[in-house]
């Protein structure tokens, strides 16, 4: 007898059979719709012929819920108003070459956006302001804010661990203020000054908020002291009758702060632009004879290349400029105003602001937020393609395919943010 060689397929067939036969009630079948990579896969040629496939967007028998019952009659939902707006949002997305509500455009002069700007800013709306008018008017015109969900972190992120670094400059110079004095203090003193504030802040930050675990917390703690060390031991040529602060208010609500160089209550105006503003400073050191004042800006990130000039930084680096026009304001008798950048991460660099140099800063400034609020009042607004995710905390109010989105509709935002492309594509 000879034997013939069976094939895979006509095996498998063979022994489906057998299955088959020896069962007296009922067999179960069940099969992969997808591939491990995500392809669709064809049934077997062993599945019944007579499958009936239930689509996941069939009609139902019996609605599940009220979205249920809309998906499976279309002309019930496209009779409420959510729906149709959804719709025509969609349908404007698509139109190329057409700004429309849905891409920012709205009424000239609206109400609501004079509401936003006639309040009192904060350095963090203004700098919104000038890098996403769009962006301003969803915050600060109809009240938008973006989820932030905390969860226990194996690192602190760049804006927590700024804030850390901030928090530890502040407490250590609070402690050597107004005795022995920040600028006669010896490095023993300051050492000691930001181990105290290390020590507080290490057992404080648990009870407030999300840390990481132990170990990696006390790392964290000691880098930011360590750049706190570093940054404070660039002031070598602090003279000794100078004077002090940090986190410095104004324009802020309820008393006057004490211990502060200025009324606390006082907002601050921005010449030609109507605009008034509030904030706290990092850091102030103003002389004993009260004519020289110093703003310093920390910043723990890394800096750039030394020589570099930092002026506006495309809107980011706008806070020193503001904090210049603050103490101007609020401090008449200053002559000098020095405003520092220093960047705490690596070797601590500083890039300075000052006289002609500063007051140039200034006025282009004033122009730039000028422009910013005539493209809000001309109801002409649009995105802008940000390349900053950080910063860029709205996302999801644009469509998912942003890139190509921005790109679909380049020829009218262009236009619409032309007044400030100048600031956004310079390189200081």
């Amino acid at each position: 007898r000879r034997l013939h060689p069976v094939g895979v397929a006509e095996r498998d067939r063979r022994h489906f059979e057998v299955i088959q036969a020896h069962t007296h009630e009922q067999l179960v079948l069940s099969r992969s719709l997808r591939n491990p990579k995500g392809g669709v896969l064809s049934p077997s040629s062993l599945w019944p012929s007579a499958e009936i496939v239930y689509k996941r967007d069939r009609i139902p028998e019996h609605a599940f819920s009220e979205a249920d019952r809309l998906l499976a009659r279309p002309r019930d939902a496209g009779q409420l108003a959510h729906v149709r707006q959804s719709q025509l949002c969609w349908r404007n997305w698509q139109r190329p070459s057409i700004l429309t509500p849905h891409d920012g455009l709205s009424g000239a002069n609206h109400p609501a956006i004079e509401r936003a700007l006639t309040r009192v800013q904060s350095t963090t709306s203004l700098q919104r302001l000038l890098r996403d008018p769009l962006g301003f008017v969803w915050r600060y015109a109809l009240g938008w804010r973006s989820v932030r969900f905390q969860s226990d972190p194996l690192q602190l992120g760049a804006a927590s661990f700024g804030e850390l670094v901030h928090e530890l400059i502040s407490g250590a110079i609070i402690a050597l203020e107004p005795t022995p004095g920040f600028a006669r203090a010896s490095a023993d003193e300051i050492e000691a000054a930001i181990a105290d504030a290390s020590t507080a802040i290490l057992h404080a930050w648990p009870l407030q908020r999300s840390v990481p675990p132990p170990i990696l917390w006390r790392h964290t703690v000691s880098e930011a002291a360590r750049r706190t060390a570093r940054g404070l031991a660039a002031d070598d040529q602090v003279r000794s009758d100078t004077r002090s602060w940090t986190e410095v208010p104004f324009g802020q609500r309820g008393g006057a702060g004490e211990g502060a160089p200025w009324d606390t209550t006082i907002t601050v105006p921005i010449e030609q632009t109507g605009l008034v503003f509030g904030g706290r400073m990092d850091r102030l050191d103003i002389r004993a004879t009260g004519d020289g004042a110093r703003i310093t800006d920390y910043k723990s990130a890394k800096p750039p290349p030394r020589h570099q000039r930092i002026a506006l930084g495309q809107g980011r680096e706008l806070q020193r400029v503001l904090y210049a026009i603050a103490v101007r304001a609020l401090l008449p008798e200053v002559r000098t105003v020095v405003a520092r950048l220093v960047y705490l991460a690596d070797d601590p660099a500083i890039f300075e602001l000052k006289g002609d140099e500063l007051d140039a800063v200034v006025g282009e400034a004033a122009g730039y937020l000028s422009a910013a609020m005539t493209i809000l009042r001309s109801g002409r607004i649009a995105p802008r393609w940000e390349q900053d995710a950080d910063y860029d905390d709205m996302r999801l109010a644009l469509p998912a395919d942003r890139e190509t989105y921005l790109r679909r509709k380049a020829s009218e935002f262009r236009p619409a943010n032309q007044p400030l492309n100048k600031l956004w594509s310079a390189s200081t």
